[in-house]
């Protein structure tokens, strides 16, 4: 897929229902046009909003779709986005998690799916969930590295490699754990899916390196605190971090350089235990 993000490209995965839409303009606009901030897409944003309430649906109705089109879009272009260039959509998120909106009407925080806009992000951690998994198997890398029109990574475990960065980045943006952007519960499917679950798997290495890469002082965090998500009713393994499972996934990134030779993925593990340190020294 190559470093650039190409217009048509996102255009042509999208399909004419979704570039039309006005928050397709913002987003889009932000990610091909260097001069366009974070903050003037997010106020860009707001006025489309604006615009939208003066059609003839009901508020509720038009803040639910409006909510529900932004998060599609964005999670649909970050698939497409390499990580290098994510930055500008990330700082888009957290300055639009800043924007509190009131109801003038009733004095109330308008909702979707029962969170407020802007402040709870609705709809997001939805999309990234239902757009969370990968089939990794034994044989996958040697089968894209045996048919010699693939390129490593191929598309779809690109796309799913940009949507772990993205998740990684927003998660180490969060102003603390439990903030709206914090989605480290993916680091811990990431971490457990790498290096508890049977023999090292080159493409579940890379997405947990993705982790440490861009969000490992959150991974350390919640590693310290012993962080559990669920409750007792829920079935076994429980979801947790603890520093048990920090060593034991530190250890698996060790054992998976002594068995994964190809050059990216040894410079997504090597940057894994440089940040790995960095968190044990508190730096």
């Amino acid at each position: 897929m190559g470093d650039a993000i190409r217009e048509d490209a996102i255009r042509e995965e999208l399909g004419e229902e979704l570039v039309v839409r006005p928050e397709f303009q913002v987003i889009n606009d932000l990610l091909q046009n260097p001069d366009v901030s974070p903050t003037e897409a997010v106020q860009r944003l707001l006025r489309v909003r604006e615009n939208l309430h003066h059609g003839q649906e009901s508020p509720s109705e038009i803040d639910g779709n409006h909510t529900w089109f932004t998060m599609l879009l964005l999670v649909e272009i970050i698939n497409l986005t390499p990580p290098a260039q994510q930055r500008k959509l990330v700082e888009f998120i957290a300055e639009l998690q800043r924007v509190d909106l009131t109801d003038p009407s009733t004095g109330q925080s308008p909702t979707a799916i029962e969170l407020k806009l802007w402040t709870e992000l609705p709809y997001l951690e939805l999309y990234l969930a239902d757009m969370y998994g990968f089939r990794f198997k034994p044989d996958y890398a040697r089968q894209v590295d045996e048919d010699p029109q693939t390129e490593y990574p191929p598309r779809k475990l690109q796309e799913w490699e940009n949507r772990n960065a993205f998740m990684a980045q927003l998660t180490a943006k969060a102003e603390h754990l439990r903030h709206p952007m914090d989605v480290s519960l993916y680091a811990l499917y990431s971490c457990r899916s790498a290096f508890e679950e049977g023999p090292l798997i080159e493409e579940a290495v890379r997405t947990a390196c993705i982790w440490y890469i861009h969000a490992g002082q959150r991974v350390w965090e919640n590693c310290q605190i012993g962080r559990e998500y669920g409750d007792d009713d829920d079935p076994p393994p429980r979801r947790r971090f603890n520093m048990e499972k920090w060593r034991i996934w530190k250890d698996g990134l060790k054992a998976a350089q002594r068995v994964f030779p190809r050059e990216s993925t040894q410079e997504m593990i090597r940057k894994a235990l440089e940040e790995i340190e960095r968190a044990e020294r508190g730096e």
